[in-house]
């Protein structure tokens, strides 16, 4: 068994709150990542075996969506929004800038800095970054020297909260 008994209650209440149960696939799949770290296919069999759906549709769920990792991840996962708003206000620098100023955690394992297309919808506050589905706005030089500090000072679980 590879998720936890809290996890798999929380799918199958979940499951019983949707008219079809295939149609709680991603959110069990979000339950067991969170409880895992990361979705192996034995994490992401169990939770369809929860939901009650094949296996394969579970898989194919889980290799389509990009919040949902079918690999081990860092402990810190970081996505600077590159959309024009952000753009302009600086997301390449931010991204340049965190690269450089956290190259021992990224070499580590323990960050991983991404820039995305994606927009966050934080336009009025750019440039900003998701740090574990954190939102982290207004990410001028103060406040991500701030942030890199606090991500420096965490230790090996590297979690900025």
């Amino acid at each position: 068994m590879t998720l936890s008994e809290s996890t798999r209650a929380a799918i199958e209440k979940l499951v019983a709150t949707y008219p079809q149960p295939r149609t709680a696939l991603l959110p069990a799949l979000k339950l067991a990542q969170a409880d895992v770290g990361w979705l192996s296919p034995a994490a992401i069999a169990e939770a369809a075996d929860v939901v009650g759906v094949p296996h394969s549709a579970a898989y194919e769920l889980a290799a389509f969506y990009t919040m949902l990792h079918t690999r081990p991840v860092a402990a810190t996962q970081m996505v600077v929004c590159a959309q024009l708003p952000c753009a302009l206000r600086g997301a390449d620098q931010l991204v340049r800038d965190l690269e450089a100023g956290l190259e021992a955690q990224i070499a580590a394992g323990t960050v991983e800095v991404e820039r995305t297309s994606e927009c966050f919808g934080a336009c009025h506050r750019a440039p900003m970054a998701r740090v574990n589905g954190e939102y982290r706005e207004n990410l001028d030089a103060t406040r991500r020297q701030q942030l890199m500090d606090e991500l420096r000072s965490s230790g090996t679980n590297g979690r900025a909260h």
